[in-house]
């Protein structure tokens, strides 16, 4: 049983000591600062944002980007969308590594994930019911400027949702700020039919 313990101690110890030694920082940046770019992105209907991390353990790290898919509250699927071990190109080679997100419900009635980053782009579509519609892209970043980001480890960065109804009747988004939610939770608490969760891991 000692041996077992100890096995287990030292698979889990490392994990935790990457985790918190971890100097990667996340900042993300909604929409855009050029009005005439924003207001075309408003007219199609696509919420945009720019993720940056920093950090000088970003260096040598191969990185997954994936998104997870909630109906009901519950976890239909997760799709992995980009894994850079698949190409050494990828791997991450400066102190920096930015991208921009772009999500659209589609006039074909699907949300349309579009990531931008080191020259090259990732495209993945959902298919959506008519009753799903005004959704909106959240940084998950609990109101805070700039967050600490782990190794080893997958954390939701932002949420593509729908709103909900409230008890007196309007219609409104989840308050992703509060830091006792967790994002898993979003459809649970405030009974949305459909969201979807962009994931990032560094390893």
């Amino acid at each position: 049983m000692r041996k077992i313990s100890l096995l287990i101690a030292g698979l889990v110890l490392p994990i935790a000591l990457a985790s918190a030694q971890s100097n990667i920082k996340l900042s993300t940046i909604e929409g855009v600062e050029n009005e005439d770019l924003m207001n075309v992105l408003r007219f199609q209907g696509i919420s945009y944002s720019k993720v940056k991390f920093s950090g000088t353990h970003l260096w040598g790290k191969d990185f997954k980007i994936l998104i997870r898919d909630f109906s009901k509250g519950k976890l239909v699927k997760t799709y992995e969308i980009f894994d850079s071990k698949e190409d050494e190109f990828f791997k991450l080679k400066e102190q920096e590594f930015t991208f921009n997100v772009l999500v659209q419900r589609t006039a074909a009635g699907k949300a349309k994930f579009d990531f931008r980053f080191l020259g090259y782009g990732a495209v993945k579509e959902f298919d959506l019911s008519p009753d799903q519609k005004d959704f909106t892209l959240k940084s998950l970043q609990g109101g805070a400027t700039e967050i600490e980001f782990p190794v080893g480890q997958n954390r939701s960065i932002l949420s593509f949702m729908m709103p909900y109804k409230a008890k007196n009747g309007s219609i409104q988004y989840p308050d992703v700020n509060q830091s006792d939610l967790i994002p898993e939770d979003f459809g649970k608490k405030y009974n949305i039919p459909r969201y979807f969760l962009i994931d990032i891991r560094f390893d």
